[in-house]
């Protein structure tokens, strides 16, 4: 919500600017835990009510406009400590009951899908059967990004009964391992769903270990084989490896690389979804709109506009 002018709610016109563009019917809305729970260090305008009501003035505005909303747990953090960085993985003090709260709201709405912790990175270790006992099971200690301290973490199967103890069946999206990356684990280690609503969720970026046809086909085409398969996060095609990228990722290192355009093609032939990172007016190599009111960016908006148009047209 920061993102937009003056940090207030999208309005029902930059909804329709989002509308506008053919094809698009999903919009990620990244949520903060403490903002949501009212904790400790957030303002009292964006904490608790607040925030919960807009929020979901927000999904009401995105389903008016034909959109299925994904509330994507962004932001976290244990303890008393404030929310700016992302963690390792979800916390035990507030992520349960965050999930709980959030399902209590939106339960009864099939267009509201629920990203359950955006980019786990346990360790910060790729494959390691620690990590993917940690993403599962919760209960591993883990350094907070935030304050520093040790926390211990909430696992996935933690989060999914959560959700489900409220009643609420709506679809739960599984990220993997490694901020989002690895998936070679998720279809042995997911957990339980009693409502048999879990899919697994990857962002795909050029920049990843696995960032060609040949991996996908070895990573992520089994997934895609037994469960709903989406790519929460897809971005341009940079021409900047990831240890040379900047804070700032200036539009000058979007290229035309074939990256996006691959991999979107290499998704609909395996029937699996994605979302593009980012809809906001940033000014940076990420943005997909130079304003609020949708002009695409030269090159990555005019590539995404053009990509969506042509898979629904």
């Amino acid at each position: 919500m920061s993102d937009t002018p003056d940090g207030m709610i999208p309005s029902d016109r930059m909804v329709a600017a989002m509308a506008a563009w053919r094809g698009a019917n999903t919009v990620r809305v990244p949520l903060n835990e403490q903002c949501w729970l009212g904790l400790a260090g957030v303002k009292p305008e964006y904490a608790g009510a607040p925030y919960r009501q807009a929020i979901a003035a927000l999904v009401s505005r995105l389903t008016a406009h034909g959109f299925v909303t994904i509330l994507d747990l962004h932001r976290s953090a244990p303890g008393s400590a404030a929310s700016r960085e992302q963690e390792q993985m979800p916390d035990r003090d507030h992520s349960p009951q965050f999930w709980a709260s959030v399902a209590g709201t939106f339960g009864p709405d099939p267009s509201v899908v629920f990203d359950l912790f955006n980019e786990p990175f346990p360790y910060q270790e790729q494959g390691s059967a620690r990590a993917w006992d940690c993403w599962r099971d919760g209960g591993c200690s883990l350094t907070s990004t935030n304050s520093g301290s040790s926390y211990t973490a909430a696992g996935m199967r933690e989060l999914v009964d959560a959700v489900r103890s409220t009643g609420a069946r709506n679809i739960l999206l599984l990220s993997g391992i490694y901020w989002a990356e690895d998936l070679t684990r998720w279809l042995q280690e997911r957990p339980a769903d009693p409502a048999g609503q879990v899919a697994a969720s990857v962002h795909l970026y050029s920049f990843n270990s696995c960032s060609t046809t040949r991996c996908y086909d070895r990573e992520l085409a089994p997934v895609a084989a037994q469960v709903p398969l989406l790519a929460a996060e897809l971005g341009p095609d940079l021409t900047r490896s990831g240890a040379d990228l900047d804070a700032t990722c200036p539009p000058g290192y979007v290229g035309q690389t074939g990256f996006s355009a691959r991999t979107v093609d290499w998704l609909g032939a395996h029937g699996a979804g994605w979302v593009a990172w980012a809809w906001t007016p940033s000014g940076d190599c990420w943005a997909l709109t130079s304003d609020w009111s949708g002009t695409p960016t030269p090159r990555w908006g005019r590539l995404l506009r053009g990509e969506l148009a042509a898979v629904h047209r």
